[in-house]
């Protein structure tokens, strides 16, 4: 719980206690009554409401009616309920908290934009509007100086669920529309692909962290495969998930084939992305105008998302490296590998038996997918990471949404320390990728972080 909040239940409290032990003191219950009315406007303006306090607005509420309640079985009635609604809002904030991102590392502060974008020439009909053409939206982050303006949120509104709606309070360290550094020139370009049903604001320990390192990142929503995603023309896009794509129906090579779809269509509208931020680059009158090296590009994703990076370099010269965070390998990229610099960080996972792998299902597909991971790495250039005690979601800020395990998915390492390892490796390698600087961190022989077993790849001659 934030400072107003711990505040505003005190004050309600103790103006419930009040009430209790000196029921005449209507004057000293009126003036703290006011005076948590008061917070809860300060609250709201500068901590944002959100539903997990509800209970607690109830039960404000409620001590201004016990202020002016006479009957003694009202006023008992009163207290009950208010004490019971701050324990339930206390509770809730614990399970679900308004989180706080870890702070960025680099030197630059953080400016972003949110910007639609329209395809008119989509590679696959099906994924397009009834004009055929393909609507997109793309959140770029950029390296800035301190700003005044207003802290973007970790989600807008449009884009939350009823459950998810308290992320509109949750703070980043980003400004919208902060200006540039001063003479700071071009910055390599970083395009973000979320997992399938994710969103691009799924990854912000890691993306602030890139940004203020000197790295413009675009993030990348693909409608009809992540969501929710406010459309420039009003409509909210948050498709179901796919019949196609199904994993507890479907065989492998069933989704095999949708897979290699569903990256397909990505990929061209990362393609599309970057075709529209050289143009962005080349005109005066646009605010990122020379801040673009779109010499300088490269992918990240996680999950279907880190295919799709992968499959970026494979198909598009532009692309100068991939990252991928547990993305097992769909369509060409998974036979071909790629030359370009690829590094892939693994969830930890544990061997089946021939057994487990015949009569389990989840099994099967694991020991399945591990094993073409490490074929398609083999004939790559870059960095295999097992990263032991992590799981396929902790690689998300949802390791923040809640202490509780069950519920944040994480795995045994601590949601910070993991943080702290997958930002390292990511800098350390867009760092030796794209701005030419190596680090001891991507040596085999570094031994830096216990939880990560590194193996440096070559790929083969005749590849």
């Amino acid at each position: 719980m934030r400072p107003l909040e711990y505040l505003l239940i005190g004050l309600t409290l103790l103006s419930t206690l009040v009430a209790l032990t000196v029921p005449a003191a209507r004057k000293a219950l009126i003036g703290l009554c006011v005076l948590t009315l008061g917070i809860l406007v300060l609250h709201a303006t500068f901590e944002g409401v959100h539903w997990q306090m509800a209970p607690a607005y109830a039960a404000v509420l409620l001590t201004i009616a016990l202020s002016v309640a006479k009957k003694r079985l009202l006023r008992y009635l009163a207290v009950v309920s208010i004490v019971l609604l701050a324990i339930t809002s206390c509770a809730l904030s614990v399970y679900l908290p308004i989180f706080q991102l870890p702070a960025p590392t680099g030197p630059y502060a953080i400016g972003t934009e949110i910007i639609p974008l329209i395809n008119p020439h989509p590679s696959d009909p099906s994924f397009a509007q009834p004009s055929g053409s393909r609507p997109l939206v793309v959140q770029v982050w950029y390296p800035a100086v301190p700003s005044k303006a207003p802290r973007a949120p970790y989600r807008i509104f449009a884009e939350t669920t009823a459950l998810s709606s308290y992320q509109t309070a949750v703070p980043t360290h980003t400004r919208w529309g902060a200006p540039f550094p001063a003479n700071a020139g071009a910055f390599p370009v970083l395009l973000l692909n979320p997992a399938y049903q994710g969103r691009r604001t799924y990854y912000m320990y890691l993306v602030e962290d890139l940004v203020s390192h000197g790295y413009i990142v675009a993030g990348v929503d693909h409608p009809g495969i992540t969501g929710p995603i406010a459309l420039a023309d009003g409509p909210v896009s948050n498709p179901p998930p796919d019949p196609k794509f199904n994993f507890d129906v479907l065989s492998l090579p069933e989704l095999r084939i949708r897979g290699a779809e569903l990256q397909a269509i990505q990929v061209d509208d990362d393609r599309f992305v970057v075709d529209q931020m050289e143009r962005w680059n080349q005109d005066s009158s646009n605010f990122f105008f020379h801040h673009l090296d779109t010499d300088r590009v490269a992918a990240l994703g996680h999950s279907i998302g880190g295919s799709v990076a992968a499959e970026d370099c494979l198909d598009d010269p532009r692309f100068k490296a991939a990252l991928d965070m547990d993305g097992s390998f769909w369509g060409p990229v998974l036979h071909a590998g790629i030359a370009t610099p690829l590094m892939m960080i693994e969830e930890d996972y544990a061997p089946h038996t021939p057994e487990e792998i015949k009569n389990d299902r989840a099994a099967l597909f694991d020991y399945t997918f591990d094993s073409e991971d490490d074929v398609m790495m083999s004939k790559s250039n870059g960095y295999q990471i097992f990263l032991h005690g992590s799981s396929h979601v902790s690689f998300t800020d949802r390791g923040l949404f809640s202490p509780f395990r069950h519920y944040s998915g994480q795995g045994t390492i601590p949601a910070l320390r993991e943080y702290t390892i997958i930002r390292s490796y990511a800098l350390a390698f867009f760092n030796k990728t794209l701005k030419g600087v190596d680090s001891p961190l991507l040596s085999p022989d570094a031994h830096t972080y216990p939880e990560a077993t590194l193996r440096v790849l070559h790929r083969p001659a005749q590849q």
